[in-house]
């Protein structure tokens, strides 16, 4: 037996209990009142079962409300008719052999049989309209759950091409000037995008290993543009235990050289916290404006995405702040940490 048909035997088993408890309380007729249910019994399980595997599939799923209805009510008057068929020829002789139950049919009685028959109907048809009702909270919460995850996806294999293409940037203008540093630049980019590759696609990182390659990062692009500008890069706090989603900080560094760094210009300068509470993950970025002027936008596709993503991972448990003064560009990230 499995636990659906359980389920339901059970079920009968405790209505019909219940209310033979209640009925043969009013008179202390407890074995009358159980042979009354048991007489009852045929005519619920066909009205029941009927509605449930043929009336309430067919119609009410469908939204046909007004064929269901009617269909229900005529099913339920002719099990009502036939109960108290059965009940004035054969039962009643049985149980109340004394007693004259007046003319056939009643239309009272009729009403009464309609309104016991369909009880158990109501239980059953609220109990399966609640399991399916959960059943479809629980399919919503699976494909919002598979949707977040494939736009997060989706997210990720756009960043990947994106870094690729500025890092191996980076690499052309080495190669064109025939650096002696070009073999320690590859070396440099083969981590990072081991870490880009590899790394990307896990949910989570230590917070350290993201640190770890804005520190190659940065050492990138010194050996690029010649260390013809000024970094400051600073951690607060309990780093070592914290963990983060993968390329969450980077590309707001990329965004900052990108944007801060002028290439005939020795004044650029970057300023990085990394600051780790008990509450909150900070991270704040500085950069100077170079003479030319920063243009006004909040970053190209690297910083779009991570910010579609954060709004994905952490809805209202983050905060990204833009603000730009006379002479620096500051972007502000918190993240709450749960």
């Amino acid at each position: 037996m499995n636990k659906a048909v359980a389920g339901h035997v059970l079920f009968w088993v405790l209505y019909m209990g219940i209310f033979t408890f209640v009925e043969g309380g009013y008179s202390n007729q407890f074995e009358v009142a159980f042979y009354m249910e048991l007489g009852f019994l045929p005519f619920r399980l066909v009205v029941v079962y009927v509605n449930y595997f043929f009336l309430l599939p067919r119609f009410l799923q469908d939204r046909q409300f007004t064929n269901y209805i009617l269909k229900t009510l005529l099913f339920v008057i002719v099990a009502s008719f036939l109960h108290r068929a059965f009940m004035y020829f054969y039962l009643n002789d049985i149980l109340f052999p004394n007693w004259n139950p007046g003319g056939f049919p009643r239309p009272y009685k009729l009403v009464q049989s309609a309104m016991i028959i369909t009880s158990p109907m109501i239980f059953l048809i609220g109990i399966e309209v609640l399991l399916r009702w959960l059943d479809s909270e629980r399919r919503a919460e699976q494909l919002a759950g598979e949707k977040l995850k494939a736009e997060l996806s989706y997210l990720r294999s756009q960043i990947n091409p994106h870094f690729f293409f500025n890092t191996l940037n980076n690499l052309y203008g080495l190669a064109m000037k025939k650096s002696d540093k070009t073999p320690e630049v590859v070396m440099m980019l083969s981590e990072l995008m081991s870490y880009v590759l590899y790394e990307a696609d896990k949910e989570h990182v230590p917070l350290t290993m993201e640190l770890e390659q804005i520190e190659r990062y940065i050492r990138l692009e010194q050996i690029r543009y010649e260390n013809r500008f000024k970094v400051e890069f600073q951690t607060e706090g309990d780093i070592d235990h914290v963990s983060i989603p993968p390329l969450i900080l980077l590309p707001f560094v990329e965004n900052s050289f990108k944007h801060g760094i002028n290439r005939s210009s020795k004044e650029g300068w970057i300023a990085m916290v990394v600051s780790v509470s008990d509450d909150s993950l900070d991270f704040t970025i500085r950069n100077s404006i170079p003479i030319r002027g920063l243009e006004k936008e909040e970053g190209g596709l690297g910083i779009s995405n991570v910010k579609k993503r954060l709004e994905l991972l952490y809805d209202d448990n983050q905060k990204l702040e833009y603000t730009e003064k006379e002479n620096e560009y500051i972007v502000k990230l918190t993240i709450q940490r749960s």
